[in-house]
C-alpha cells in the first residue's frame, strides 16, 4: 500500500492519524480504478462504490463510511478531511463528464457529416 502523507494533510498543525492515510489512499486509488462515483447533491455525500468488490464508500460533511457484505467501518472525521477527499473525487467525476461531453459533441458532428452526405 502507498503510505506517502498528501501534501495537503500536512497543512493540518498535527499529523494525520493512520486511518486518514489509509482512507485518503483508498480513495485515491479508487479514484484511478473504474468505480462508479456518485453525488447525492442533497445530502452531500460523495460515495465510491466498487461492484467488482461490492464494496462502497460513503463520505459524508463529517463522516467516513465504508461497507461490505462482511464489514461496515464508519467514523467521524474533522470538516477539513472529509471536504479535500469530496473535493478529489467531484474533481475527478467533472473530468468524466467533461470526457462524456467530447464524446457525444463528436457523434453530433460525426451525425451531421453523415447527414451532410446524403
Amino acid at each position: 500500500m502507498d503510505w506517502k502523507i498528501p501534501k495537503w494533510l500536512m497543512i493540518k498543525k498535527t499529523l494525520p492519524s493512520r486511518e486518514e492515510v489509509i482512507i485518503t489512499s483508498l480513495v485515491n486509488k479508487y479514484l484511478n480504478q473504474e468505480v462508479k462515483k456518485l453525488i447525492s447533491p442533497i445530502s452531500n455525500e460523495y460515495f465510491l462504490i466498487n461492484e467488482i468488490n461490492q464494496i462502497y464508500i460513503c463520505i459524508g460533511d463529517e463522516k467516513i463510511q465504508i461497507s461490505n457484505h462482511e464489514f461496515h467501518y464508519s467514523k467521524n472525521f474533522y470538516l477539513d478531511f472529509t471536504s479535500n477527499l469530496k473535493k478529489k473525487i467531484r474533481t475527478e467525476i467533472e473530468k468524466e463528464r467533461q470526457q462524456l461531453k467530447k464524446e457525444l459533441f463528436k457523434n453530433e458532428i460525426d451525425l451531421l457529416q453523415k447527414i451532410n452526405e446524403l
